[in-house]
């Protein structure tokens, strides 16, 4: 089984470095990676190159990513009103759910503020006031229900009761467990295991592509033709801030899906080979398959797999229908749920 990757996000001042330091430390054999606000227009890129080498890197070691998309979603959110890749974190959790990765939400206590304010007389911060985006982040996790909607996933999220509900999240405060460091590795350890068991082993593998999501949370596979790859290396399926993949998920954005219960894949690999693993696993486990478009469906049922809904391939709606493709796309959507 591939090792754990482990994502920490927060604030400043709310212990994430310790924290790494005390994983490596505890867990042999752990890479850390740290990302940093560079390459402020290619995040979207940046951050997928970073979920890629990750992935590679886990095959031999554990690994930390310190900051990922939910920074680009709460700094940009507070410091620059928007991001310009507001559905960013649906894409990325998709890569997430695939590698069984378990992610700690860093958050602010009582004296982080005061924290934050003596880190900035012993080195340069990057801004002066985090008050708002440490109650962003508290949101994230908690939820609020008065949060208002600015499109961003972390809205959605926020309002659907916070990442609490997440499973493979766990909350970290450094009042609660700054002086109990190595049982909560143990526990980041020990639902990282539990997380990645209930995946579908050759999903771990990063060599395997043609999956995004987790089979114990799916609800529903989205199965599409074939990739149109748009990175080196990187073939996974309705993976790409743009075209087809953008148009179904801002579309699944729109009806409020909850991301972890949906999975993708594509009849064909990256080399046209029909690859059906995954609609048979689907199957197998009782989740529903959408056929999207007639190849998809005509591979299928020439295989004897009849799937449970039908819908147009997401290229349709966006290139017949004009301004009507998202209400048809989102229409056609809700009749196969």
């Amino acid at each position: 089984m591939q090792n754990q990757i482990i994502v920490l996000d927060g604030p400043d001042a709310v212990g994430k470095t310790t924290l790494a330091k005390k994983i490596q430390e505890k867990v042999p054999n752990t890479r850390y990676l740290h990302l940093t606000y560079r390459w402020k227009d290619k995040i979207f890129d940046y951050h997928t190159a970073a979920i890629h080498l990750a992935a590679k890197w886990s095959k031999l070691s554990n690994v930390i990513i310190d900051r990922w998309w939910p920074s680009e979603a709460c700094y940009a959110t507070t410091y620059r009103r928007t991001s310009a890749w507001p559905l960013q974190g649906r894409f990325c959790d998709r890569v997430a759910l695939k590698h069984g990765v378990v992610y700690i939400n860093c958050l602010p206590d009582h004296n982080t503020i005061e924290r934050h304010k003596l880190m900035k007389e012993m080195r340069v911060e990057m801004y002066d006031n985090i008050d708002k985006l440490c109650d962003l982040y508290t949101d994230l996790y908690y939820g609020n229900p008065e949060h208002e909607d600015k499109g961003n996933y972390i809205d959605q999220l926020i309002l659907s009761g916070g990442m609490q509900q997440i499973p493979y999240c766990l909350p970290y405060t450094i009042e609660k467990w700054g002086a109990h460091l190595d049982q909560f590795v143990d526990l980041i350890m020990h639902v990282g295991k539990t997380h990645r068991e209930c995946q579908w082993k050759t999903a771990l593998d990063p060599d395997d592509h043609n999956i995004l999501g987790h089979k114990h949370f799916a609800h529903r596979l989205f199965v599409g033709e074939i990739v149109n790859p748009k990175y080196k290396g990187v073939f996974w399926p309705f993976y790409e801030y743009n075209n087809s993949s953008l148009y179904l998920t801002q579309a699944l954005h729109n009806l409020w899906l909850n991301e972890r219960e949906c999975a993708f894949t594509n009849v064909k690999d990256k080399d046209g080979k029909v690859d059906l693993r995954y609609v048979e696993e689907a199957q197998r486990n009782e989740i529903d398959i959408i056929a999207m478009g007639n190849v998809a469906a005509d591979t299928m049922q020439k295989h004897k797999i009849e799937p449970d809904g039908i819908i147009k391939h997401p290229s349709y709606y966006k290139r017949f229908l004009n301004g009507e493709g998202f209400k048809q796309i989102e229409n056609d959507i809700q009749e196969v749920l």
